[in-house]
């Protein structure tokens, strides 16, 4: 039997911009039908096998972690979102295409998670590259 490891992704983005149902279809393989505000964080999982059938196989647990999505100031992003970003092992950035503003606004969410990740990780050796 394979093992099963734990993996954490949060997902972020404006209000309204469908990370619920995003996050719905991929661990329910389902259309979210009437989607409702995600008020503070949801969690929904998901178990993926990773190399199925090789002597590499490896099973994931995967928690989807749908935080709420109202933006606000950086400052707030630092005080209220800091403790979804404790073994993050990824993170989801959605928007909406029709949504001009919802775009413009994932700078301020990349850069309040670049400003928690100086803080989480002063120790670590990883450069991480953005382009836009």
């Amino acid at each position: 039997m394979a093992s099963l490891d734990r993996v954490k992704v949060l997902v972020l983005g404006d209000s309204g911009v469908g990370k619920s149902s995003l996050v719905h279809l991929l661990c329910q393989n389902q259309v979210l039908g009437n989607p409702s505000w995600t008020v503070g964080c949801s969690v929904d999982v998901r178990v993926q096998d990773y190399k199925e059938g090789t002597p590499e196989e490896k099973t994931y647990y995967i928690e989807l972690w749908d935080v709420g999505g109202s933006i606000g100031s950086a400052s707030s992003i630092k005080s209220t979102r800091a403790v979804f970003y404790n073994s993050v092992n990824g993170i989801m950035l959605v928007h909406d295409l029709t949504n001009k503003k919802s775009s413009q606004n994932l700078y301020l969410v990349w850069h309040g998670i670049v400003c928690m990740a100086n803080i989480l990780y002063t120790h670590t050796d990883t450069v991480v590259k953005v382009r836009y």
